[in-house]
């Protein structure tokens, strides 16, 4: 039977959980996604309305609608994102089709004289606001840190006779015995003593310090996976005072699902080494719910401009998450190779928590060109450095990666430029979009480009627009012990196709 640990070591075991800094990030990700004319002009839609993706952003916008109107849009998309680990570039590709937005506008027009209120617009919309989708492959040959590296990690400082397995146990059941009360980092010990990827620095239980088996320069495969949406259901409402001032708000629910599944893939370049070679494989599951409100305005000024200002609170998100791990080694024993595997098929729930991502607030300009067309320039900002954890769980970690918000994160800042020409029914859009990176450690910026095509048959509306949206991020292999970084640079294209219905 185990002895339960110190009780200093208890907290500290605990509070080693799969939450990271990279996946919080993550999680503040926003697409550039919607309808054809709202991506066509990249989203540069706060001052003008009169779209259901320009909703989302600005409730306000729901007032410019002269009639009711539902939408339907869909995409095809396509992702190249090339990894370079230690100055070598790995390439993958993958396309997908799905639908991402679905829109409802319905007006009403004040019947009553000599009012000032106008008319009144309710509107909903589910929208896709990131696709997590990715396939990365990053290849190299890394000489200063191996799996050994992660495993002592967590290994130094355990007795080892809490890691071992006696007659009476199975892999399965210490595996799940050490995370139900001395939580992952204790998990990840026994992953790597019992595969032989460590062993203790003196034979006897008490021991507490470990060495690795790996030696020499290794190389690496590492492969990581992501599956998973976060979608926004949006609940607006929008007021027209004296057909020149448009107010709204809007509630907003967020879901969100996300698979993360990485393999790495170690083989030591020295013939020597007691391990040869190693595959270890993660899968992460997240699920999160949140609720977020917005308010907006967009004011008519003379001379054809027209003024928009929106500001969407923090999004106040729950988690679950759940993961397992399985584990692969080939050693150099007195019979030659031999080979361990340790998977405990066990399902890890990790204690659930609470993310706060912070507020945007949007500034928004556009000139209209009578009939002829429209120029527009949207800037947005959110203080990602903001990001918090709320720490009543698991206070002293949590409260950690707070810090490394405040420390490594700065403001993300996005400039949108959108410009329209009609001819006719035919509606021609373009723009461009510049996004500051977050990551103190990313000095690129991310940009798209865009160009889309409307044709209005007065009652229906069909329109086509294309998004080559350019994304740069850098993460590092595990959080600790193997901490080399993985820089990855994505090209996403995409075609929205868009169906709107005037009721």
């Amino acid at each position: 039977m185990k002895v339960l640990l110190s009780f200093s070591l208890l907290i500290f075991s605990t509070a080693l959980w799969s939450q990271s800094v990279t996946d919080a990030l993550l999680f503040t990700q926003e697409d550039l996604s919607g309808t054809a004319r709202y991506t066509g002009m990249a989203g540069s839609f706060g001052a003008l309305g009169g779209d259901l993706s320009a909703i989302a952003d600005n409730p306000a916008a729901a007032g410019v609608f002269n009639f009711s109107e539902l939408g339907l849009v869909a995409a095809i998309n396509n992702q190249e994102i090339t990894s370079t680990y230690f100055s070598t570039a790995t390439a993958q590709e993958q396309s997908q089709f799905r639908f991402n937005h679905f829109g409802l506008v319905y007006t009403l027009k004040n019947s009553i004289e000599n009012t000032d209120w106008t008319k009144l617009a309710f509107a909903f919309n589910i929208k896709k606001v990131a696709d997590f989708g990715a396939k990365r492959n990053a290849l190299g040959t890394n000489s200063s840190q191996n799996l050994g590296n992660y495993f002592t990690y967590y290994a130094d400082g355990l007795a080892t006779e809490k890691i071992e397995l006696f007659e009476d146990e199975t892999i399965p059941g210490v595996y799940e015995y050490l995370g139900d009360n001395f939580g992952y980092g204790a998990q990840q010990a026994f992953l790597g003593y019992q595969s032989y990827i460590i062993d203790p620095l003196v034979d006897d239980g008490r021991n507490t310090e470990y060495r690795s088996n790996v030696a020499g320069s290794v190389q690496h495969d590492w492969s990581s996976q992501q599956k998973g949406r976060h979608y926004k259901y949006n609940f607006a409402l929008s007021g027209v005072y004296k057909d020149k001032l448009y107010l709204g708000a809007a509630l907003n629910s967020h879901r969100l699902e996300f698979e993360h599944r990485t393999i790495l893939r170690e083989r030591s370049t020295n013939s020597n080494s007691p391990v040869q070679s190693i595959i270890f494989e993660n899968v992460l599951n997240t699920y999160g719910s949140g609720f977020s409100a917005q308010v907006g305005m967009i004011l008519k000024l003379p001379l054809s401009f027209r003024l928009g200002i929106s500001y969407q609170s923090p999004v106040w998100w729950s988690f679950e998450e759940e993961g397992q791990q399985a584990l692969k080694s080939e050693g150099l024993f007195e019979d030659g190779l031999v080979t361990t595997v340790v998977e405990p098929n066990v399902v890890n729930r990790f204690p659930d928590y609470q993310l706060r991502i912070p507020s945007v607030t949007r500034l928004s300009l556009a000139y209209i060109f009578k009939d002829k067309g429209l120029l527009s320039v949207d800037y947005s900002r959110s203080d990602i450095s903001g990001l918090q954890f709320d720490t009543e769980s698991q206070g002293n970690y949590l409260g950690g990666l707070n810090n490394l918000f405040q420390n490594n994160f700065i403001a993300r800042e996005k400039i949108s430029i959108g410009g329209e020409y009609r001819i006719g029914r035919i509606q021609l859009q373009g723009g461009y979009l510049s996004a500051s990176n977050p990551d103190k450690k990313i000095q690129k910026t991310d940009q798209a480009y865009t160009a889309g095509l409307s044709y209005d048959l007065g009652g229906n509306l069909f329109g086509i627009s294309m998004v080559n949206h350019i994304r740069n991020r850098q993460d590092t292999l595990y959080s600790e012990g193997l901490t080399s970084a993985v820089a990855t640079e994505a090209i996403h294209t995409q075609i929205f196709l868009t169906y709107l219905l005037k009721l």
